[in-house]
């Protein structure tokens, strides 16, 4: 039995099993792993203004959409990714309320909000970053997303850097695919790791996860074409945004584009 009980410890990466084992629960014999003089105080619920290149972007009638929107089960049976765009690039109109309904702040309390998907803690330490290169009515380049003021702010970035996280999101893609939008998550990790300390990362991830299944859903009921990708490049992405790779930086990425079938909306 202990033979068969070190085989099968041994089908773990170290780094792996250390992660797994602190993220389910606190552990006495993971303490030494934390580091007790880190800050404890998170940064703002909201993250302060990025830049004056400003892009507003449309908000939809909520009411309109309660009333005539795809029903929730035709929209599940037909999330899927899909890596083929329309004839035409997507619209401003379309990425506004494709980004209002995934992902905007709804209300801000004292220390925390609240928007459309679940946070652990409701810290919601995520951002969204638009890397365009295709998308009427909005300049290529990287913007962040206010999801409080519902507007994309332009970040000055390099051209050739920009091309390259779009041309190693294409090669994600399985190289079939020029992206139109690329859709950037990043974390401020502080906002989670503040409070929760070795289980903090594994919420992370849990939040991408979630916020990535409000992106197939909502893409897919606009008729859009989503595709979640498995890597990005966190270095360049926080040289990019001019961040401290340790405080935030990119994890998760999701190429949108226009749709080539809109699904039948409600009569």
């Amino acid at each position: 039995m202990l033979a068969d009980a070190d085989a099968t410890a041994s089908d773990w990466d170290f780094c792996d099993l250390v992660f797994h084992a602190s993220a389910r629960k606190e552990r006495r014999d993971l303490v030494a792993l934390e580091r007790p003089g880190s800050p404890r105080r998170p940064p703002p619920a909201v993250k302060p203004v990025m830049s004056t290149s400003l892009t507003p972007l449309t908000r939809p009638d909520l009411g309109r959409l309660r009333a005539r929107d795809v029903p929730f089960t035709r929209v599940l049976e037909a999330r899927r990714s899909q890596r083929r765009y329309g004839a035409t690039p997507l619209t401003a109109h379309q990425l506004g309320e494709f980004l209002f309904r995934v992902a905007r702040v709804r209300r801000v309390f004292a220390t925390h909000t609240s928007r459309p998907y679940p946070s652990g803690g409701a810290r919601y330490g995520l951002e969204l970053y638009a890397v365009v290169a295709a998308c009427r009515g909005v300049p290529p380049g990287i913007h962040h997303y206010d999801p409080v003021r519902h507007r994309l702010e332009g970040l000055e970035a390099p051209r050739a850097d920009v091309e390259t996280l779009l041309r190693f999101a294409s090669a994600a893609a399985g190289g079939s695919v020029r992206p139109q939008v690329l859709i950037v998550i990043a974390a401020r990790f502080r906002r989670v790791t503040s409070k929760y300390r070795a289980m903090a990362y594994a919420l992370i991830l849990k939040e991408v996860g979630v916020l990535l299944q409000n992106m197939y859903l909502v893409a897919t009921a606009m008729g859009l074409a989503p595709c979640a990708l498995g890597g990005g490049d966190p270095e360049r992405f926080a040289r990019l945004i001019g961040a401290d790779f340790h405080e935030e930086t990119s994890v998760g990425e999701f190429l949108l584009g226009s749709g080539r079938i809109r699904p039948r909306r409600s009569a």
